[in-house]
């Protein structure tokens, strides 16, 4: 098997763990993976963020999730999703 074969591979688990996440967060977010910059990306989707919107990007989906929750804590969306703090 060719570098590029194992890449594709890789790159396609590393899309389903994107969706996963994405998923867990039930539309809050747009989660990517870039097969090019070899990071997850987060896109927020809810209108509480900033004009500037938030993106954030990490090469670990773990850190991806936990950088997640802290945007999430810092611009109120669980009180803006949920009606409590």
């Amino acid at each position: 098997m060719s570098i590029l074969g194992m890449d594709e591979t890789a790159d396609e688990e590393q899309r389903r763990i994107a969706e996963h996440v994405e998923w867990q967060k039930q539309g809050a977010w747009v989660v990517l993976w870039g097969p090019y910059t070899r990071c997850f990306w987060a896109f927020a989707c809810w209108p509480v963020v900033p004009e500037s919107g938030v993106v954030i990007s990490a090469e670990d989906p773990h850190l991806l999730y936990s950088e997640m929750r802290y945007v999430e804590r810092e611009h109120d969306f669980l009180r803006w999703r949920y009606g409590r703090g």
